[in-house]
C-alpha cells in the first residue's frame, strides 16, 4: 500500500497544490451537484466499477446498482449486497451465503456511496481542471485532494460532471500505490422506496443466508 508514485503523477499533484484551496469555480460547481442530489427524495443509479493495478498487472471490471435514499443505501454487486438504513448495516455475500450484521458507524475517511457529491466540504481540497467535449456532451473536471495528504492513501479523486445537470457522470480514485478505481453511472432515475427497503429481510433470498450478528 506505500508504492511510490510515478515521477509525472508527483509532478502534477505538485503544481496544483497551490490552486486547490482558493478554486472558488470548483466550489460553485461543486455545491450545485450537492444540491441536485440532496433536493432528490431516492433515486438509483447503474454503474460499472474497474479496479485496475499497474503493479499486479490487474484490470478488472463489475457492473452493479445502488439506490439512495438520504443517509440510507441499498448497493447490488454480483458478489455482495450491502444495505444500511443508517443505523445498521447488512452485508450480504453470495459465495459464502453470508450476512454480516454490524453498526453502520463509517470511518471519517471512507468513502461511501452517499458521500461522494459532499466530499469537498471536509478533508478534501478542490481544484478545477478543464472542461471536455466528449461526443457532443459538455463535462466538468474537478479533482479533489485530501488535505492530510501524507498520511491518506488517496492521491487525489477525479470527478467528472455533466455541465448541463451538474450530474455526476464518473469519479476515478486514485491511491498512492498506483491503483486506480473508476465508478462511472451509466443509468440515473429518481424512485420512490420507503423506509423497508433498506433493511434486509432473509425472506428476499432463496437460498435462506446464515446471519452473523457482530454488533
Amino acid at each position: 500500500m506505500n508504492k511510490q508514485l510515478v515521477f509525472g503523477l508527483i509532478i502534477h499533484l505538485l503544481f496544483i497544490t497551490n490552486i486547490f484551496a482558493q478554486d472558488k469555480k470548483a466550489k460553485t460547481i461543486l455545491d450545485a451537484v450537492k444540491k441536485r442530489y440532496q433536493d432528490e427524495v431516492a433515486f438509483k443509479a447503474n454503474f460499472s466499477s474497474t479496479a485496475s493495478s499497474p503493479t499486479a498487472g490487474t484490470n478488472e471490471t463489475i457492473e452493479g446498482e445502488i439506490t439512495i435514499k438520504k443517509e440510507k443505501f441499498y448497493l447490488k454487486l454480483p458478489q455482495q449486497h450491502v444495505i444500511t438504513n443508517g443505523k445498521t448495516q447488512w452485508t450480504y455475500m453470495k459465495s459464502s451465503n453470508e450476512v454480516n450484521i454490524s453498526d453502520y458507524t463509517p470511518d471519517d475517511d471512507e468513502i461511501t456511496p452517499n458521500k461522494i457529491y459532499s466530499l469537498y466540504e471536509t478533508k478534501y481540497e478542490h481544484a478545477y481542471v478543464e472542461e471536455k467535449n466528449e461526443q457532443g456532451t459538455l463535462y466538468h473536471i474537478i479533482e479533489l485532494k485530501p488535505t492530510t495528504f501524507k498520511n491518506s492513501k488517496i492521491t487525489k479523486i477525479r470527478l467528472k460532471i455533466v455541465k448541463s445537470t451538474h450530474s455526476i457522470k464518473s469519479w476515478e480514485i486514485f491511491e498512492r500505490n498506483s491503483n486506480r478505481y473508476l465508478y462511472t453511472i451509466t443509468r440515473f432515475a429518481k424512485v420512490k422506496v420507503g423506509d423497508d427497503y433498506f433493511k434486509y429481510s432473509r425472506s428476499n433470498y432463496s437460498t435462506k443466508p446464515q446471519e452473523i450478528d457482530l454488533r
